[in-house]
């Protein structure tokens, strides 16, 4: 990898069409914003093509097999002379993910950008920094986004798990579902105990999140790989950390989205995955999670080669957003400081109304 900033500089970076929307891209941004406020999440169409999709899944399919590889090696006497047992791979294979230390199984920081490039690579235009993705973002969290961590959570198949094959009925993915979560930032506890008289009838208006979520699935989320579990409005309301009975269990939504469509969603919508289904395939979930400017980050913006190309590439072209997202946007002592300078002139002119006339 140590070459790909001098390969690669000047390419990297999608092209932005023009300082401000086209109407109709506008009136789509405005349905996303108004979805995103009522429901908690939107899912933009098509962010990845069928090929894009299709060469992602490849080449995650080498590194889980290289990881695959490196964890039954790991374990003593497991490839002695012998291929592994089914029961010794379904072991390792619970456990794979892509980012992280090379010695490390599981989801982890740095992301791809550091631990995978060659995977990262080919999803740096389409997703990460996709002006779509990061138009939308700007308008429900304001203008300064950052990158918090760009990584892939992979999940065995049924060959490895020995769960059933095919595709899950609702009454199933409901009894399965057993990591309902708010991501990282959330606020709904603070609400609950706090502001629980406005939760209750459902008055908490919709706040700009510290935090905001966007997934891109490579596979059908209504196949045997399974969809992501919702509950709209969830961001608004007293709901609470899981479904709990029936009438709540009624408020679950799969969420409709096909392979290269991407979630985007509030860091305080109540969600879950479900399982694979799938026989042998991975279902791959390729993740970059955001955050306000000047909060902490945990993946790699600084030392990876390919984000140094990217900064460098930004600073040549003048893209001060790019440079927002790796925190590498100093210029008027960045986004914190142009943000104060905002408000002093918002206090300023209101002041000059309230001054009488001369």
């Amino acid at each position: 990898m140590a070459g790909v900033q001098q390969e690669t500089v000047g390419g990297l970076l999608p092209a932005r069409s023009g300082s401000a929307p086209s109407p109709a891209e506008e009136a789509i941004l405005a349905e996303q914003v108004e979805q995103y406020h009522n429901r908690g999440f939107t899912v933009l169409r098509g962010v990845l093509s069928a090929a894009e999709v299709a060469e992602a899944r490849e080449r995650l399919d080498v590194q889980i097999a290289a990881k695959m590889t490196a964890t039954l090696q790991a374990q003593p006497g497991v490839l002695d002379d012998k291929p592994a047992t089914g029961a010794e791979r379904a072991a390792a294979g619970r456990g794979i993910s892509i980012g992280g230390p090379v010695d490390s199984a599981m989801i982890g920081f740095p992301g791809l950008l550091a631990a995978a490039p060659e995977v990262a690579q080919l999803l740096i235009k389409p997703f990460l920094l996709n002006p779509r993705l990061l138009d939308l973002a700007e308008r429900v969290m304001g203008p300064f986004v950052q990158g918090d961590g760009f990584y892939v959570a992979g999940t065995p198949p049924a060959q490895l798990t020995g769960r059933a094959t095919g595709v899950a009925s609702r009454p199933e993915l409901l009894a399965e579902a057993a990591a309902w979560h708010r991501d990282a930032y959330s606020h709904h506890s603070m609400w609950k105990g706090d502001w629980g008289r406005h939760l209750a009838d459902g008055s908490q208006p919709a706040t700009p999140p510290l935090a905001a979520h966007m997934l891109c699935y490579l596979q059908d989320m209504d196949g045997p790989g399974g969809p992501l579990l919702a509950v709209p409005g969830s961001h608004r309301s007293a709901f609470g950390d899981k479904p709990d009975g029936a009438e709540e269990e009624e408020e679950v939504v799969q969420v409709d989205a096909k392979a290269g469509d991407a979630v985007f969603f509030h860091c305080d919508m109540l969600h879950s995955g479900s399982l694979n289904h799938a026989d042998s395939a991975w279902r791959y979930m390729v993740t970059s999670f955001v955050v306000r400017a000047g909060l902490p980050y945990r993946d790699d913006f600084t030392d990876a080669p390919l984000v140094q190309a990217l900064v460098a590439e930004a600073k040549a072209t003048g893209d001060r957003r790019v440079l927002r997202f790796f925190t590498a946007d100093d210029a008027d002592g960045g986004p914190l400081r142009r943000e104060e300078q905002q408000w002093r002139a918002a206090v300023d002119e209101e002041r000059q109304l309230l001054s009488p006339a001369l």
